[in-house]
């Protein structure tokens, strides 16, 4: 973009940045998101689209947002309405990537209280679901399946991620006779794919799951949205960023909201949505003695209590390190990382990714025994498990269950 071109204080560093890279002549449109002091309204900005170059991707229903790939021209006319309030560039993010239910005394919590997640919905926003044994014998436990990548209406996982994370959360263990099941095997599972096949998505893509979560809310009984997900954006962003405030909103709307931490931020950036503290973020610890590794989904384990968003995050930390979950066959974790298949069925993997998969599943496990919660209670409770002495452990939900919850 030409030097003389004067940029609106309503767009983000992201934004400028990226126009700065093209020229007045350039006929490349520009994906971007916007955010409307009245989005279900956006009469004035309809009218100024060119049907030529400009199209608009998401209208959210229950998000100030509305995103789209638009021309430079466009982009400078509409900085200028007095209805929209901020345009953000829609950038790329990226998925983070059994003695884990030993070490948090899963076995104590199933034998001694008897639960399993049952009734609990969780929405695992990711690369997709596959429909393995472990998610539909002897039921089916996936309630739906939503695919804003290439939609698709059957569920599918072309990369495998989302297919681990959600056994990790729910997986029942039919096809391992329970050895690989995961922290609450009879929850329901909301499959919604909005990272492609390597794991890379849209940022509005993730925020047309959230926003399709909270409409959707009430039907399949969503307690919780899964987001082993995240992006690292500028410190002077953390309260304005588009995904952090979709996810802030959904926590409002009832739902609690687990995140992974990933410690790749630097130079004074911070991971969102997990710097949030309205969301729950999960880090990734190492439970095992051993050397025994497996391959990092983009990620590497948590080793700070604290950024620079001025709130301590992680919120809580979880085990990480070789958890073995369902595979999703023919994927693209399928085939690159063929010497961590196990039987056939399953794919040994570590990562924050997976911490905030058992985050998912504690709170389902709360939710069962205590549906009236709240997500601010939901947390409250966690945090309440994990203090004194326990503060800085690997999460341990027989410390959780030994609290008087006031519903």
């Amino acid at each position: 973009m030409d030097g003389h071109t004067q940029f609106n204080h309503k767009m983000d560093q992201s934004l400028i940045e990226h126009l700065l890279t093209l020229t007045d002549s350039n006929d490349e449109s520009v994906p971007v998101i916007i955010k409307m002091k009245n989005p279900q309204s956006p009469d004035q900005l309809h009218r100024l689209l060119s049907p030529a170059h400009d199209v608009i991707k998401y209208q959210y229903a229950n998000l100030p947002f509305i995103s789209g790939q638009l021309s430079l021209e466009t982009i400078r006319i509409i900085s200028s309405l007095s209805e929209v309030e901020g345009l953000y560039l829609d950038r790329l993010l990226y998925a983070f990537c059994n003695k884990a239910k030993i070490t948090m005394n899963a076995d104590y919590i199933y034998k001694e209280h008897g639960l399993t997640g049952e009734g609990v919905t969780i929405a695992v926003l990711d690369t997709g679901i596959f429909p393995h044994p472990d998610f539909t014998n002897p039921v089916n436990r996936i309630k739906e399946f939503k695919d804003f990548v290439n939609g698709i209406s059957q569920p599918y996982d072309d990369n495998g991620h989302g297919t681990h994370i959600s056994g990790c959360i729910a997986g029942n263990g039919f096809a391992s006779k329970g050895n690989y099941a995961g922290l609450a095997p009879k929850a329901n599972l909301l499959g919604i794919k909005v990272l492609d096949k390597n794991g890379v998505g849209f940022m509005s893509s993730v925020m047309a799951g959230i926003d399709y979560c909270i409409q959707h809310q009430q039907k399949h009984n969503i307690r919780i949205i899964n987001l082993s997900l995240g992006l690292a954006i500028q410190q002077e962003a953390r309260h304005y960023d588009p995904l952090s405030v979709s996810a802030a909103l959904a926590v409002e709307s009832g739902i609690v909201v687990s995140t992974a931490v990933d410690n790749v931020s630097s130079g004074g950036t911070i991971i969102s949505p997990a710097h949030h503290p309205f969301v729950i973020a999960a880090g990734a610890v190492n439970d095992r003695e051993t050397s025994e590794t497996s391959p990092v989904v983009s990620s590497i384990f948590t080793s700070v209590l604290s950024n620079i968003s001025g709130f301590d995050k992680p919120d809580f930390l979880f085990p990480g390190l070789s958890i073995a979950g369902p595979l999703s066959p023919n994927s693209i974790l399928a085939k690159q990382l063929e010497p961590f298949v196990l039987n056939s069925d399953y794919i040994s993997l570590s990562g924050s990714s997976i911490a905030a998969g058992f985050c998912s599943g504690t709170a389902a496990l709360l939710l069962q025994a205590y549906p009236p919660l709240k997500p601010e209670a939901v947390q409250k409770y966690m945090r309440l498990a994990m203090v004194g002495a326990n503060k800085g452990d690997c999460f341990n939900l027989k410390h959780l269950f030994s609290i008087k919850v006031k519903e």
